[in-house]
This record gives C-alpha cells, structure tokens and sequence, in this order.
C-alpha cells in the first residue's frame, strides 16, 4: 500500500513486519497510541501470547482477529478488537475499541473507593463473628 495512501486511513492501522517493527501507520493512530517503533511495546503482557499467535499466521492470506488490551497514548489500558492481514511479508494491523471502558484515572479511583468500601463491610461483619465466637467459648 503507498504510503501517503496509508496515512489517511481512518482507523488506528499500522503496517508490521513479522517481528513487529512498524514500517508505517495512519495518522489517527497516534491519537491512540503513543510513538512507538514496535507493537510488542503496547501490547499488555497477558495477551502477548494471544498477539503471537496473530504474528506468526504470516503465510496465511485470510484475516485474523483477536481482542487485546492495548497500552494507549495516556498509559493506560483499553480493549481492542485487532484484526491483521499479511500481504507478501508485511502485516496490515487495523484497531478498534471494543468497548469505550478505557481505564482512565477517573474509574480507577472509583473502583479502589468501592474497593475500599466492601473491604470496610466486610472487616465489620467478620468483627462481629469474631465476638459472636468469643461470646459462644465463654
């Protein structure tokens, strides 16, 4: 694909090798990830094995997709639907959210409070167990 065609793609893409290394990208995709030379650099370490599987399909001709979490421009988390296809050596990798829930820090700070808050309940329930059982020995 010409390059200045590749630029102007609407969605996060980005061109690959086998290895990973980024021969090229659509200028949306930096609105979602950060510079990088390399897509293992993004690529959450539990799906690593999930993104090796979709890098080493080169020979075959027909899309693969897979779903995931990748490190966006914020340092964060998101979910994304992948899809690649290899053409003569080079991958052509498009994203797309899955879903909107990306982690940002507004809805961590919400689940550490809920957190939190069914920690505080359950400490509470387990101290009147506790007396309850001390009560029951005397």
């Amino acid at each position: 694909m010409d390059t200045s065609t590749t630029k102007w793609i609407p969605v996060p893409y980005f061109q690959i090798n086998q290895e990973g290394a980024i021969l090229n990208s659509s200028n949306i995709t930096h609105s979602y990830f950060p510079p990088i030379s390399n897509i293992w650099t993004i690529i959450h370490k539990e799906d690593r094995n999930k993104a090796i599987v979709m890098l080493s399909q080169s020979t075959n001709s027909h899309p693969v997709t897979k779903h995931l979490i990748l490190q966006t421009r914020n340092r964060f988390f998101g979910n994304f639907k992948c899809t690649i296809q290899w053409k003569d050596g080079v991958g052509h990798l498009c994203t797309e959210v899955k879903s909107s829930k990306v982690l940002t820090p507004l809805s961590v700070e919400r689940s550490l409070i809920n957190t939190q808050k069914r920690l505080e309940e359950s400490e509470k329930t387990i101290n009147k167990v506790g007396k309850i059982l001390r009560m029951i020995k005397h």
